[in-house]
């Protein structure tokens, strides 16, 4: 068995987590992102290229011994990060070790990639928790000149890939109204998605992102109203993460 990517970089792995789709799985944590989201969570994550002392690489081998351990007790693995779909040959190759394990293969992403160029990595992957950070301006968020996702999450969803969408919501930064409004145009119909609208939090953030999204933070009722607000467009499953 080889990879055409020898080794995944890894900062983390948690053996066993409820948050990263559904039921028990181990999650993955790779190193190395495509963007620099001013609210990101896993800020120690983002470097890339990577250097050698921000993470342990992993051939598919080692992590399928890893994985063995798990698999008696958990329903799959999600690969987060990070961004995962960076590293698309080299899961590839793991998930179809995994498979044969008998349990699932998630992907979390931020949903900016091109899909013409990880049909492969869409074939293997289960299901997609997707991310879905604006529609324009998104470079506030991003920290990145880029466009939004809703040609891939289109193109996930018509393959029945989605489980779950997310938006981090935050004021001054983006148009929370009009988002949940393109969002709900393309979930409405699919009832098994899930729809997260999540808070922005200062929980794992630097100092630097702390001092940025501080005054930007949705009250708790702003948010009860955005998640009625996706109801009433025909958002079957809305879940509030306050």
């Amino acid at each position: 068995m080889e990879s055409k990517r020898q080794v995944l970089p890894v900062k983390g792995i948690i053996p066993f987590a409820n948050v990263d789709g559904s039921g028990n799985r181990t999650t993955i944590f790779v190193q190395g992102c495509n963007l620099n989201c001013i609210y990101c969570h896993n800020p120690e994550t983002i470097q890339l290229p990577c250097s050698e002392t921000t993470h342990t690489n992993y051939t598919v081998e080692e992590l399928i011994t890893l994985l063995k351990q798990y698999s008696p007790y958990i329903r799959g693995i999600t690969v987060s990060g990070g961004e995962a779909t960076i590293y698309s040959d080299f899961l590839v190759e793991l998930f179809k070790e995994v498979k044969k394990l008998g349990i699932t293969c998630y992907v979390d992403t931020n949903g900016i990639f091109n899909k013409d160029h990880k049909l492969d990595l869409i074939e293997a992957t289960d299901k997609f928790l997707f991310d879905i950070k604006g529609i324009d301006n998104l470079s506030k968020v991003t920290r990145k000149n880029i466009d939004h996702s809703f040609e891939n999450l289109e193109y996930l969803l018509e393959r029945n890939k989605i489980e779950e969408v997310r938006t981090v919501c935050i004021e001054n930064y983006m148009d929370a109204e009009a988002v949940i409004r393109e969002v709900a145009k393309r979930i409405k119909d699919y009832d098994d998605v899930l729809y997260k609208l999540i808070r922005v939090h200062y929980r794992g953030l630097t100092k630097e992102q702390v001092i940025a999204v501080k005054d930007s933070v949705p009250t708790k009722e702003r948010m009860i109203a955005l998640e009625n607000l996706a109801k009433s467009l025909g958002v079957k499953n809305v879940m509030s993460i306050l």
